[in-house]
Parts: structure tokens; C-alpha cells; sequence
């Protein structure tokens, strides 16, 4: 016997206010399915990625899904250096600083 999928939970706002950051591949699989899920919760959010093209493309879908597109920078997490621009870049564009950092 299947068993259709359960309902998928509608957000409560658990994160309204909060800042999150998701790095490393968030333009695709469990990262963007993370960075869905925290601005459906509420939260700005900024996505990371190695591959310019993939992030904007999951940027652009996030804004024709939920109507707010978020914040992007190409990362590669491997280069410490791009790494320490990526934390400046989020806490000047979420004026404050990152509460949730997604690795």
C-alpha cells in the first residue's frame, strides 16, 4: 500500500527578523531546500555558491515561489579568503549580524 506524502507544513515565522546565510552549493539540493525553508520562516536570507549560474537561477526561483529574492554571493568555500568576503558581505547587507550560518 502508498501512502501519499504528508501536507507540506505552511511557515509560523520562526525566524522573522533572524539572518541566515547558506553556503556551499545553496543553488541546489538540501541547500536550497534550506534556504526556502528559513524564508518561509521568515528570515533574510543570503545564498552562496561556487557556480554563479546555478546560484542565480535558485535566486530567481525563490523569488517566483515565495515573491522575496535572496541576497547572493559567489563563494568558493574552499578559498579562506573569499570565505571572510563572504561573512563581511552578510553582515553589511543584513546590516547587523549573521544569526544562522548554514555550512
Amino acid at each position: 500500500m502508498t501512502f501519499p506524502p504528508p501536507p507540506y507544513p505552511e511557515g509560523h515565522d520562526l525566524l522573522e527578523g533572524r539572518s541566515v546565510v547558506v553556503t556551499a552549493a545553496a543553488g541546489t539540493g538540501i541547500g536550497y531546500a534550506t534556504a526556502k525553508r528559513c524564508l518561509e520562516e521568515g528570515a533574510r536570507v543570503e545564498l552562496s555558491d561556487h557556480h554563479e549560474r546555478r546560484l542565480g537561477e535558485a535566486a530567481d526561483r525563490l523569488a517566483d515561489e515565495l515573491g522575496a529574492r535572496p541576497a547572493t554571493v559567489v563563494c568558493d568555500v574552499t578559498d579562506e579568503d573569499q570565505v571572510q568576503g563572504l561573512d563581511a558581505g552578510a553582515v553589511s547587507a543584513f546590516e547587523g549580524p549573521i544569526d544562522v550560518m548554514v555550512n
